[in-house]
């Protein structure tokens, strides 16, 4: 099997499961919701989100603005999460495998109510900016993610849009799929899963507003599409479902296998990262100016743009091993 240093990293980050035995979420009180209505969400995510039970407790974690204009001179309102390693997380995150300082977040997230369910078609759009001299060096930074559930439990963790040891990966699952009991001791899915390296030169994706469009049928039968500021990066044909009940959406950043980089001496630096525009909607038109041209882009095919490589890795508990599928010699590597 061909080995390359983007293997070897993901290696690392694959295996950050975790499950819910207990509460799932805990509810915006009334100026919590008015105020993302405000600054953050769009179409059915507003009003309608709930944040994670493991986030972050420190109360400086985030703030609203009215006002941030990046280098290119586009200029959003929205959401400011300071994340520092000090703050550390909750306990199932920070200590994860009775490893400490393992993982940390601050995640806004869909009810049980309102998860997408199966079969049916959603389009979801997240704008971000995290700054040109982002570090994650031997640890990964999740910018927005999907769950899928099998009933009311999350039992695998599906696409998402991550940096990992510095370089932007579109992450999402293949249809093939193993069952162990996790750190939890509960019962989760291991799916082989697509890591598609994305390449910055083609399209910057820090130092900016980025603006991510994603089309997905959660279906046997089913696409994820994902674009980047109006650009087709991406586009999969095939079982998006996995046997799930439903697919919830989430957002902010969570960072996690952090102790790789401890470990070796390496500093977990403070970051600011930047939401606007997020949110989830039937029609690409309720979150996006210009859908005509989004949509023809698209063909019955599956096809990538815009990427340095397509890794394929096939993961257990705390363990994994990954090929290269050959892209870009091979142009559709799934």
């Amino acid at each position: 099997m061909k080995k390359i240093n983007l293997i070897f990293f993901i290696i690392l980050f694959l295996v950050s499961s975790h499950s819910y035995a207990e509460k799932w979420h805990i509810k915006m009180k009334k100026k919590e919701k008015k105020d993302f209505a405000y600054y953050v969400l769009k179409a059915q995510s507003d009003n309608k989100m709930v944040f994670n039970t493991r986030n972050i407790k420190d109360p400086n974690i985030y703030k609203f603005f009215d006002k941030f204009e990046d280098r290119m001179g586009v200029t959003e309102k929205g959401i400011e999460f300071d994340l520092k390693y000090s703050f550390k997380g909750h306990k199932l995150d920070w200590k994860r495998y009775d490893i400490e300082g393992h993982a940390q977040r601050f995640q806004i997230m869909e009810p049980y109510k309102e998860t997408t369910k199966k079969n049916k078609t959603k389009w979801y759009r997240v704008g971000y900016f995290v700054p040109v001299d982002i570090r994650t060096d031997k640890h990964t930074i999740s910018l927005f993610d999907f769950k899928k559930l099998y009933g009311k439990g999350e039992k695998t963790h599906d696409a998402a849009l991550n940096i990992i040891n510095n370089r932007f990966n579109w992450v999402f699952n293949s249809p093939n799929y193993t069952s162990h009991k996790n750190e939890t001791g509960e019962e989760y899915l291991y799916f082989d899963t697509y890591f598609v390296n994305l390449d910055h030169n083609f399209s910057p994706l820090k130092g900016k507003w980025v603006n991510v469009l994603v089309n997905a049928r959660w279906s046997k039968d089913g696409f994820l599409h994902m674009w980047i500021d109006g650009k087709l990066r991406s586009s999969y044909f095939g079982d998006t479902l996995g046997g799930a009940s439903s697919v919830r959406f989430k957002f902010g950043p969570y960072r996690h296998h952090m102790h790789q980089a401890t470990n070796e001496g390496l500093e977990v630096p403070d970051l600011k990262i930047r939401y606007s525009n997020v949110g989830k909607a039937d029609k690409c038109e309720d979150l996006w100016s210009g859908c005509n041209e989004i949509i023809s882009q698209l063909s019955d095919r599956s096809k990538l743009n815009g990427v340095r490589v397509v890794v394929l890795c096939k993961t257990a508990p705390q363990s994994s091993t990954c090929k290269n599928l050959g892209y870009p010699n091979n142009p559709r590597p799934f």
